[in-house]
């Protein structure tokens, strides 16, 4: 369900700008929505939201992305059994249209080779690339030297939770059964930002 924040008549046009500025640093819209709509709330909306559900439902049904065939960047048929390959998933939904998304990929990058031993991994999925071979995207992974998996948006993607997607970038934690463990978080975050999430999320599966 899509929400709008309305700005107040009385409110000024530095908070405005204030506003806009803060969004604009954390997270893009998704790309058809970006076109679409000009609200400038989303991607802080789709937070409170997400985590309202998340307080008041728990942890997520079981396997958050359901069954799916979709294939990595580079061409290799990848299912949901992807997620046990390690006892936590980090998957970040991302575009190659979005600045903040590209911004915190070396340091995903970082701490996907830091945390690879720890039984953590990272998966990137690519919101707006549905074949494998992306040039664009392929020269974002390279330049940015997010050598993890990432997996572009099939149809069985995007009719689940991919496609309920409404701001990138948005991360959320799953464990070895597609089962996701804390909240899920939109915007971009810093290397010490995800180091200490990560370690919080990695005690609820150990």
């Amino acid at each position: 369900m899509k929400k709008y924040i309305k700005l107040r008549s009385g409110r000024s046009l530095t908070a405005v700008i204030l506003i806009l500025t803060a969004i604009m640093l954390t997270a893009c819209a998704g790309k058809e929505q970006a076109e679409e709509e000009s609200s400038a709330g989303q991607a802080e909306e789709q937070k409170a939201e997400a985590g309202k559900d998340t307080a008041d439902e728990g942890q997520a049904e079981e396997n958050i992305f359901g069954t799916f065939t979709s294939e990595t960047l580079e061409g290799t048929e990848v299912t949901q059994d992807i997620f046990g390959e390690a006892d936590l998933t980090m998957v970040n939904i991302w575009g190659t249209f979005c600045g903040p998304c590209i911004r915190e990929m070396p340091e995903l990058g970082e701490i996907s080779r830091e945390y690879g031993e720890k039984g953590v991994r990272i998966v990137g999925m690519i919101c707006d690339v549905y074949e494998s071979g992306d040039e664009t995207a392929l020269k974002i992974v390279e330049a940015t030297q997010a050598d993890y998996t990432h997996i572009v948006a099939s149809p069985d993607l995007e009719s689940g939770f991919l496609g309920q997607v409404q701001a990138v970038p948005t991360t959320v934690f799953v464990d070895s059964a597609g089962n996701q463990v804390g909240e899920i978080y939109t915007g971009s975050r810093d290397k010490e930002s995800w180091t200490e999430i990560i370690e919080e999320t990695l005690g609820e599966v150990h």
